[in-house]
């Protein structure tokens, strides 16, 4: 299943919040961390991808602000 298909031209927004998970996982193993974090994405709704997709790229743009 294409994580993007609920978020489109998603590919940064995912490398983007994957590096953070990746950050903040310590000693785990990052391909398991890494297959978590999509096995879980593909369990959301359609609305919460909808919601990650609109949230991530606002928090981006406002980091870029500053």
């Amino acid at each position: 299943t294409n994580l993007q298909n609920n978020v489109p031209n998603g590919c940064g927004l995912f490398c983007y919040h994957t590096i953070q998970l990746l950050s903040n996982a310590g000693q785990n193993d990052p391909a398991t961390t890494l297959r978590e974090f999509a096995e879980n994405f593909l369990t959301l709704s359609v609305e919460e991808q909808t919601l990650f997709n609109t949230q991530t790229r606002r928090q981006i743009y406002e980091y870029s602000l500053q």
